[in-house]
């Protein structure tokens, strides 16, 4: 497996974790909830972004820019594992 391969992997689980924290994230309950909800509905539509450019290219295309900045996104919002992984697997797209 070389590093494409391993990188296009990591950004699908990427996305697919980031999916299931932002959704994760829009039913928690609190005192800022509001805020809560919103980050986790912009986290989740990045979360979406980068998989619809993984498997589609339609939208955004796979660049590893665009998954670096959406992997920030992510991390900062709702995904931060997602994000974690969706970052690595733009470094190691752009090392190449």
């Amino acid at each position: 497996m070389d590093n494409k391969e391993l990188a296009k992997l990591l950004v699908i689980i990427g996305g697919i974790i980031g999916v299931i924290e932002a959704i994760s994230g829009i039913f928690g309950f609190g005192f800022f909830s509001i805020f809560g909800f919103l980050s986790s509905i912009i986290g989740l539509i990045a979360a979406i972004l980068v998989l619809m450019s993984v498997f589609q290219g339609k939208p955004i295309p796979y660049e590893p820019i665009y998954l670096i900045i959406f992997a920030i996104v992510m991390i900062l919002f709702s995904a931060l594992i997602g994000g974690i992984f969706v970052l690595i697997g733009g470094i190691l797209i752009q090392l190449n």
